[in-house]
């Protein structure tokens, strides 16, 4: 008996832990951008926003954050409605080649450095190296096998007899898919949209390895900035990683349940 009341409490122990062990860098941080340049305290003696006033300062930030929102709406634009005609055919067709459809698992899985070199060859050979296109073409892709599967595991829960129904009644199959299957089918496109967004908004080995233009860095490569030849300014760092990652996070909070009910393939009740 006092071994299974003593279950509970250990396994609130091993949250607390894990959940401190990701909180800790982020208050850190928080702390970091909020408190005095030399302050080394865990608890700062005072508050400052000289760190955010220092960002807000400089127009090239501006630039960054505008070059990210381009990039990540643009990659959402490109990706999704592919990802919606993928997961639409695995869910309802059957074809030749469809048993190897797992392999959409494998290949997020796959390591991104092993094929940076022949991508940035090809990329720069199609003259899109140094173009935010680039970043959109190269984002979408790596990004569809993913958010196949996940439309497809969503699309699979919507009734196909709903879909017969609107065929019988002389709808098309693009029309059926428009007008019956997407309505339903809203929190695994919300899903996608919030999984697309993020991944792109954080990604840097792409940037970093497509642009070198100045002026078409995005955030993630505009952060490092920071880090010079003769230290690094952590307060201001710190402060625009924390700008950096508002939205995402208020993305996140505001579409949680569809996020969540999509990302496992369950509708909303």
């Amino acid at each position: 008996m006092k071994r299974k009341k003593s279950r509970p409490f250990w396994k609130w122990i091993a949250v607390a832990c894990i959940s401190l062990f990701c909180v800790a860098p982020l208050l850190w941080g928080l702390k970091v951008s909020i408190a005095p340049q030399y302050d080394t305290s865990i608890i700062p003696r005072r508050l400052t926003g000289e760190h955010y006033r220092y960002i807000f300062s400089r127009p090239e930030f501006f630039q960054y954050l505008r070059n990210s929102v381009v990039v990540s709406l643009s990659t959402v634009a490109f990706a999704l409605p592919l990802s919606l005609l993928g997961g639409y055919a695995l869910a309802r067709f059957n074809f030749p080649g469809k048993q190897f459809s797992f392999l959409f698992l494998v290949f997020p899985l796959l390591p991104l450095i092993a094929v940076l070199v022949p991508l940035v060859s090809f990329l720069n050979r199609l003259g899109l190296y140094n173009k935010l296109s680039a970043l959109v073409v190269v984002n979408a892709v790596f990004n569809l096998p993913l958010t196949v599967w996940m439309l497809r595991n969503f699309i699979m829960e919507v009734p196909v007899e709903i879909e017969e129904a609107a065929l019988v009644d002389g709808c098309s199959r693009i029309e059926a898919l428009w007008k019956i299957t997407m309505p339903l089918a809203i929190p695994g496109l919300v899903a996608a949209t919030v999984f697309i967004f993020i991944t792109t908004w954080n990604n840097y080995l792409y940037a970093s390895a497509l642009i070198t233009k100045p002026s078409l860095r995005v955030l993630p490569q505009g952060i490092l900035a920071f880090i010079g030849t003769w230290g690094t300014y952590w307060g201001g760092l710190t402060a625009a990683g924390i700008i950096t990652l508002i939205p995402p996070l208020v993305l996140f909070l505001l579409f949680q349940r569809w996020f969540i009910a999509g990302l496992f393939g369950q509708m909303l009740k």
